[in-house]
């Protein structure tokens, strides 16, 4: 058995150029793989400050909440009372 491989030139040279044509394809999807890579670390680091953002405005609206709660029930309370008293004082 021969260890010499004869290729027809043409064949070879045609080849070549799809290899080439692959490698730099490939190279082209790794750049666009890294480019997207760096959009999808953007994009989570933009969605965990949005999340923050979110829950810190959540904790505000929770607090003015019970803030406004608080004196609504205050408020409802001064009102009875003064009721109350207007009561009393109409009845004597």
């Amino acid at each position: 058995m021969s260890e010499r491989v004869t290729v027809d030139r043409k064949e070879f040279e045609a080849f070549l150029s799809d290899n080439q044509a692959l490698l730099e394809r490939s190279q082209k999807l790794i750049e666009k793989i890294d480019s997207l890579e760096k959009t999808v670390s953007q994009l989570r680091n933009e969605l965990k400050t949005s999340k923050e953002k979110l829950d810190s405005l959540e904790a505000a609206v929770n607090t003015s909440k019970s803030q406004s709660d608080e004196s609504l029930r205050k408020a409802r309370e001064t009102m009875a009372r003064l009721v109350r008293e207007t009561e009393k004082r109409i009845s004597k």
